[in-house]
């Protein structure tokens, strides 16, 4: 079989206007339409979930809405003191190497000292998480969290609709019901695979088939970043 190259031509798009809401992440986005009123003491929000359930999208409506600086490691808290900065993105975030544990503690005496907020996306609830400095564990136990779980098979067939829609491209419903019960249920699964797709109907000067898609979606095709569960 032929390899089937993967070119992402179009990005994609982090706007409010393009993000989905179903049920996976309803509440999540409910949390948003709050802000700044968020829970105290520290108004932290902690969105987490699987790796692309959403999160990073959810990251820029919250950026364009609040003007927030994204962090992606915070060793030393002098990194943020001084600076106008209010709002805050902590991304990736866990409490490793690229997030100190002095260094996040004395984070959040600042967010509130400051009156300010901040986003902490991760993939585990930052309130379960394993944290030796009782002060910081206290602090992160008092974090408001909220899961964005895996999408249902009407969400996933919505989000894939909207990609292919995006790409100006036509699929047939048969699609969308194989692609939905192959394929990793998060949506940096469901971009590439969609833009797989496309770029073979345009290499093969075809609409998008049934069967193009099982070529695609074939074990074999190195061009991809994931494996799928293959049925008949």
């Amino acid at each position: 079989m032929r390899q089937i190259p993967l070119t992402l031509a179009i990005p994609p798009s982090y706007k409010r206007d393009n993000f989905i809401i179903g049920p996976a992440n309803e509440r999540a986005m409910q949390w948003l339409t709050l802000w700044p009123e968020w829970p105290l003491p520290y108004r932290v929000l902690n969105i987490f979930g699987a790796s692309g359930c959403g999160k990073t999208h959810i990251s820029y409506v919250f950026e364009a809405l609040s003007g927030a600086r994204r962090l992606s490691e915070l060793k030393d808290i002098k990194m943020i003191i001084g600076a106008d900065d209010t709002h805050f993105i902590l991304d990736d975030f866990e409490l490793d190497a690229a997030y100190d544990l002095e260094a996040v503690f004395h984070f959040f005496n600042h967010l509130g000292s400051i009156g300010g907020t901040a986003l902490l996306l991760s993939q585990q609830s930052a309130a379960q998480m394993d944290c030796p400095l009782d002060d910081l564990r206290s602090r992160l136990r008092a974090v408001t969290c909220q899961e964005i779980s895996a999408p249902d098979d009407d969400f996933l067939a919505q989000v894939l609709q909207s990609m292919f829609g995006d790409r100006q491209c036509s699929e047939p419903e048969n699609v969308i019901s194989y692609m939905i019960t192959h394929m990793p249920r998060n949506f940096t699964a469901a971009y590439q695979l969609v833009a797989a797709i496309d770029m073979a109907a345009l290499a093969a000067k075809k609409p998008v088939t049934l069967g193009l898609v099982k070529e695609v979606m074939m074990p074999d095709n190195k061009a991809l970043e994931f494996n799928f569960k293959h049925g008949k």
